[in-house]
């Protein structure tokens, strides 16, 4: 990752910056399913995006690509059907540094730590525990049409079951400038459990990279944690990359 870059993603978790985009939560009443209910409402943001992406198309023209592209990791291991015993049979690709056995191309606060236990059901060895204002951001990561979305596992210890993992992704415009947008509010458990199947939307611009590829990071906070209180994430998973 770049000085600048990484510059850039450190600015974001100690600003506690909101989506540049202005997302606002989903409202979710007694009908509305947990996992919808996770996730933000951006149909006005991304479909923005995409009348943009057409015309740009349309115009026989291509995205500028920038720092968070030159930076980021294409290296992904096979995929495999990780979540297969919840219901999920996408076979999902371990995402960059995504078993926390290095986190060198991570961005951590202070009030984030990798400790040496994780999810068992993955194989994992060590996880990030966010502890009050916790946030971390992964390190940028090549995506295209084909990856959809993203799950990974967490775990709530010493809460009441109110707090959340706040999930914005980092992407860049058309001009290669690097913009945010808050996508879910994650609820988790006293147990190691996988999150729902979070969108990337982003992905979309891969139609206008001359790569095929666009670039994207994922920035995490904890919020609304008691005394004591930790969120932990493990195993944070593509799926799938197919364009190698």
């Amino acid at each position: 990752m770049t000085g600048s870059l990484r510059f850039f993603l450190a600015v974001l978790l100690s600003a506690g910056a909101v989506s540049l985009l202005g997302a606002t939560t989903a409202l979710a009443d007694d009908t509305t399913p947990p996992d919808q209910a996770q996730l933000i409402d951006v149909s006005k943001q991304v479909g923005g995006i995409q009348n943009k992406l057409n015309q740009l198309i349309s115009r026989g023209q291509t995205a500028k690509p920038g720092k968070l592209l030159s930076s980021a990791d294409c290296g992904y291991l096979d995929p495999s059907q990780v979540f297969l015993s919840w219901g999920d049979g996408a076979s999902y690709s371990l995402a960059p540094e995504g078993d926390f056995s290095e986190t060198d191309e991570w961005t951590l606060n202070k009030q984030v730590t990798v400790v040496p236990t994780a999810d068992p059901f993955s194989g994992a060895q060590q996880s990030l525990q966010l502890g009050h204002d916790g946030q971390a951001a992964t390190p940028a990561m090549c995506v295209n049409l084909d990856n959809p979305t993203f799950r990974f596992f967490t775990r709530d210890v010493g809460g009441n079951g109110k707090a959340n993992l706040r999930v914005d992704v980092l992407y860049e415009d058309f001009d290669g400038h690097v913009k945010h947008l808050t996508i879910a509010k994650l609820k988790t458990g006293s147990e190691w459990q996988p999150t729902i199947m979070v969108p990337i939307y982003m992905n979309v611009l891969a139609a206008a990279s001359p790569s095929g590829v666009t670039a994207v990071a994922f920035q995490f906070k904890a919020e609304g944690l008691q005394k004591d209180e930790t969120l932990s994430i493990s195993s944070f998973y593509v799926d799938p990359y197919c364009s190698r």
